[in-house]
């Protein structure tokens, strides 16, 4: 009996070290993609490669490379490798003209009504790596220098608080509201209301949601979202 229950805890202490630096490589090669550092287009290593890079097993980098897959950051093709997608087009044909005339005010309106209402599925849905990666996008906002730089970390932070719910519907509505923000006169206000000062004060708003969620405290969570989209409406809309 000790010796089964012996098996049974090395047995998920083996699973969850797998886990761990299945996560981890998982990370590495997504911020390595996210930073540029691998282009779309551009071959991986391959797994035997990988594989003596990070000292994981063939099976690990199997596992981090599939869920890679399944997100849309490679493209896995037998007899070619494994290749960088291409990123996304920002504004789906199939969003309807009436959503893109969408002006910046009904916009803010929308999405303080709708994203601090999520808070719930992202502090219960989000899995450790997922809330690890709403951080490393403050993180990387930190160095970001001008208004191409600060629209990515902006866009990839709220990209990934939605991506933690797990929710197919929130997750297809916020590409919506992404599409909409590409529309010119979004950028064009946007331009003209961004500076150093109010990124940095920005950031401090994204680093608060973050920690909250990473505590996932989702009644914090949900209030440092809503304070955040309020400072953003009164920045670019007044009042």
């Amino acid at each position: 009996m000790e010796a089964s229950a012996g098996a049974i805890i090395a047995a998920r202490s083996q699973r969850a070290r797998a886990r761990r630096q299945i996560d981890q490589l998982h990370a590495v090669l997504e911020r390595q993609i996210d930073q540029g550092r691998i282009r779309p287009g551009e071959r991986l290593a391959t797994e035997r490669e990988l594989a003596v890079q990070f000292g994981a097993s063939r099976s690990v980098v199997r596992a981090a490379l599939a869920e890679l897959h399944k997100v849309g950051k490679i493209i896995r093709k037998v007899g070619h490798g494994t290749v960088v997608s291409a990123p996304a087009d920002p504004a789906p044909t199939s969003i309807s003209l009436p959503l893109l005339d969408t002006s910046p005010a009904e916009l803010l309106e929308f999405r303080i009504a709708f994203e601090p209402g999520l808070a719930e599925a992202m502090t219960l849905n989000g899995s450790d790596r997922d809330l690890r990666a709403v951080m490393e996008c403050v993180e990387q906002g930190d160095g970001a220098n001008g208004l191409e730089e600060w629209e990515h970390w902006d866009r990839s932070f709220h990209l990934r608080l939605i991506a933690a719910t797990h929710n197919r519907l929130a997750i297809g509505v916020f590409e919506a509201i992404i599409a909409i923000r590409h529309q010119r006169p979004w950028l064009k206000l946007k331009q003209g209301h961004t500076d150093a000062a109010k990124w940095e004060e920005y950031q401090s708003d994204h680093r608060k949601i973050a920690i909250a969620l990473l505590d996932r405290n989702a009644e914090a969570t949900a209030h440092a979202i809503r304070a955040h989209l309020l400072t953003v409406r009164a920045k670019m809309l007044g009042g």
